[in-house]
């Protein structure tokens, strides 16, 4: 294993890195390995082994024995968010920063994260590839673009909403003061949606965000990922819930805008899931119902707004056509707003 010939006894502050493995033996190599060569050596790497039966546990006892700043967490499987939490508690660094075992990191990830955020920004975010999983390399086009731009944590959340949800709803990608998940903690489910749940709640807290269009992440699509499981949809349905937590966060902290916007979203949320749920779930008429019944709450609320901070009023008009579509002319909705991502 290639890494740092000695670490640095220096004044740079301490990143914690925290890697949640399970059933990873195939990727955990690559992962932890692009982990430990970073250009940036004063690194906690915390890997948490959740209850794996394929080895992998034992893959990260190995990594600990050579790299001092390795540090292993073994505990019973309890799923992605409870792995995180775990390294959560044990950190110590300044920043803390998220990969998963099935993903790696380009070896100037965290010095060009560090280096974005300088001037008092409490996060950086960078740019991500999509890579498919081989178990081998995986050909990740990594870069190292000098443009970095900063916003306020405000403007992310705004941002949330937009077409780039992915870059900043998503925990891995980014760096972050510590600070900021005092009293966070991932939410206790089994399925996709975690990251949505807190995520409105890191941005707002931030005060400054670093967005540099390096790209630094490789993001792995694996065969046995959850968004390519059976169990899609109904994950799918779990995380709606997670939408509705940044409509109740922004209407608490009276934000009256940002709710609006959050609302809006929801309710596309949740006629996207309708469609779903009648293409991929058709025996489930409860679910279907249960759906349409909250779609129907969600519409009489977006319909009583006029505008929204982040478009123009005839887009917000566009929004409640599209909103009446999927009420009651979902097979026109989804034709028209889903494209390919169904047919019905």
């Amino acid at each position: 294993m290639d890494k740092p010939t000695k670490l640095i006894n220096s004044n740079n502050e301490l990143v914690s890195v925290i890697v949640p493995v399970y059933n990873s033996r195939e990727y955990i190599v690559r992962c932890v390995t692009s982990i430990a060569v970073q250009t940036y050596p004063d690194l906690q790497i915390i890997l948490i082994d959740d209850g794996s039966a394929d080895g992998s546990g034992d893959i990260c006892d190995a990594f600990a024995k050579e790299d001092g700043r390795i540090e292993v967490i073994h505990k019973p499987n309890g799923g992605v968010s409870s792995a995180r939490n775990a390294g959560i508690g044990h950190a110590r660094g300044e920043w803390m920063a998220f990969v998963d075992a099935d993903d790696y990191v380009s070896p100037h990830y965290v010095e060009h994260m560090l280096s974005a955020a300088q001037g008092g920004c409490d996060m950086a975010i960078c740019r991500f590839a999509w890579v498919q999983g081989d178990g081998g390399d995986g050909g990740a086009q990594f870069s190292l673009a000098p443009d970095t731009r900063h916003i306020t944590g405000r403007e992310a959340c705004v941002r949330r909403f937009g077409k780039e949800i992915s870059l900043y709803n998503r925990c891995w990608g980014k760096i972050f003061r510590s600070h900021l998940w005092t009293g966070l903690s991932f939410p206790d489910i089994l399925s996709v949606g975690e990251d949505i749940f807190i995520s409105h709640a890191l941005l707002y807290r931030a005060g400054r965000i670093a967005i540099t269009d390096a790209v630094l992440y490789a993001y792995v699509q694996t065969e046995g990922s959850i968004m390519r499981s059976a169990l899609y949809p109904r994950h799918l349905f779990d995380a709606i819930d997670a939408w509705l937590q940044g409509v109740r966060f922004f209407s608490e902290a009276g934000e009256a805008d940002l709710a609006n916007i959050a609302h809006r979203v929801y309710c596309s949320r949740l006629l996207d899931a309708c469609c779903i749920c009648k293409k991929m779930l058709p025996g489930d008429t409860d679910a279907l119902r249960k759906l349409r019944q909250s779609a129907a709450e969600a519409f009489r609320e977006v319909r009583a707004i006029s505008r929204y901070a982040d478009c123009s009023m005839l887009k917000a008009h566009g929004y409640k056509l599209k909103f009446f579509l999927g009420l009651w002319r979902p097979a026109l909705y989804a034709r028209i707003f889903m494209g390919k991502r169904i047919s019905l």
